[in-house]
C-alpha cells in the first residue's frame, strides 16, 4: 500500500514570509513518478489529505503533488493520466468541503479529458462550484456542450447558474443552442441578453439575424455598445450579402454622437 505521506514529504512546506522551502528536484521528481506508477491510489489518497484552508490548516504539500501530477502526467504516461484523472473525478462525489472540491475540478481542468465531464458537470447547478466547473469543461470541451445543457435546463430558476450555463454553450459555439441563445434576448437581465446576443455572433447562422438585430434595437447604454460590437462579430463570419444588413442597421441606428465610431466602421465595412 502507498505511504503518502512519505510523498508529500518530497514537497516544500512554507518558510518564512510565505515563501516556500527549498525545493529538492530531485525529491520531487521521483515522487511524481511513484504518484504516476500508482495513478488510482495516489489521486484518492492525496484528495484525502486535502484541508479547507479557511477551517483546517494547510495542506501546500498535497496540494503542491496533485497540481505537479496534473501538469506531468498528461506528456508523461497518457494511459496513467486517464486513470489519475479518473480517480480525482471519482473523489468528487465523497463528502468534501466545497473549497476542496474547487481544487480537485481545477487540477481536472489540467490533466482531464471527455472521461472526466460527467463527474465535473454536476457542479454546473452548484453554486459555489459553478464557475469552476464550467472553467474546466471549456478547457477540456470534449463532451462539454451536453454537460452545460443538461445544466440549463436545470438551473432558469436562478439566473446566475443560467448565464453560467449560456457562456459555457457561446463559448463553444453550440448551434444546437440557437433556440436558447433567442429565448435569451428577451430577458429581463441584461446580462443574459448579451450573452444570447453573444451565442448567436459565436453560430454565426444567417438565419437568426433578424432576432438578433431586432434585439440589438431595444438595448441602451452599455449594452447598446456592446451588442454593436457583437454584431460586427457576427457579420465577419456572413457572406458579403448578409454582412451587409447588419452594416445598414448600424448605420441606420447609430444617430448619437458617441456613436459616430461605429457608423464609421459599418460604412468603411460595406466598401
Amino acid at each position: 500500500m502507498m505511504n503518502i505521506q512519505t510523498i508529500l514529504d518530497a514537497f516544500p512546506l512554507p518558510a518564512k514570509h510565505g515563501k516556500l522551502s527549498d525545493i529538492d528536484k530531485d525529491a520531487t521528481e521521483k515522487a511524481i513518478e511513484t504518484i504516476i506508477a500508482k495513478p488510482a491510489e495516489a489521486a484518492k489518497a492525496l484528495a484525502d489529505k486535502l484541508k479547507d484552508p479557511s477551517t483546517e490548516g494547510s495542506d501546500i504539500q498535497a496540494r503542491h503533488a496533485m497540481h505537479a501530477t496534473a501538469i506531468r502526467i498528461p506528456v508523461v504516461d497518457r494511459s496513467a493520466r486517464k486513470v489519475y484523472a479518473e480517480a480525482l473525478a471519482a473523489s468528487l462525489a465523497d463528502k468534501r468541503p466545497d473549497r476542496v472540491k474547487g481544487f480537485i475540478i481545477r487540477q481536472l481542468q489540467v490533466c482531464g479529458g471527455k472521461e472526466v465531464v460527467s463527474a465535473i458537470g454536476k457542479f454546473l447547478t452548484t453554486g459555489g462550484l459553478a464557475d469552476d466547473a464550467a472553467q474546466a469543461l471549456l478547457a477540456i470541451k470534449d463532451g462539454a456542450v451536453d454537460e452545460f445543457r443538461a445544466a440549463l435546463k436545470k438551473s432558469k430558476g436562478d439566473s446566475k447558474l443560467r448565464q453560467n450555463s449560456l457562456h459555457g454553450l457561446a463559448q463553444l459555439s453550440d448551434k444546437s443552442s440557437t433556440p436558447e441563445f433567442i429565448k435569451a434576448l428577451s430577458d429581463k437581465d441584461e446580462d443574459t441578453r448579451l450573452l444570447g446576443l453573444w451565442g448567436l455572433s459565436q453560430v454565426a447562422d444567417p438565419k437568426t439575424l433578424e432576432p438578433f438585430l431586432a434585439a440589438d434595437k431595444k438595448e441602451t447604454g452599455y449594452a447598446r455598445n456592446q451588442s454593436a460590437h457583437l454584431g460586427f462579430k457576427f457579420a465577419e463570419k456572413l457572406s458579403k450579402k448578409d454582412a451587409s444588413k447588419v452594416y445598414k442597421h448600424i448605420i441606420e441606428t447609430r444617430k448619437a454622437t458617441t456613436e459616430k465610431h461605429l457608423v464609421e466602421l459599418a460604412k468603411a465595412a460595406l466598401n
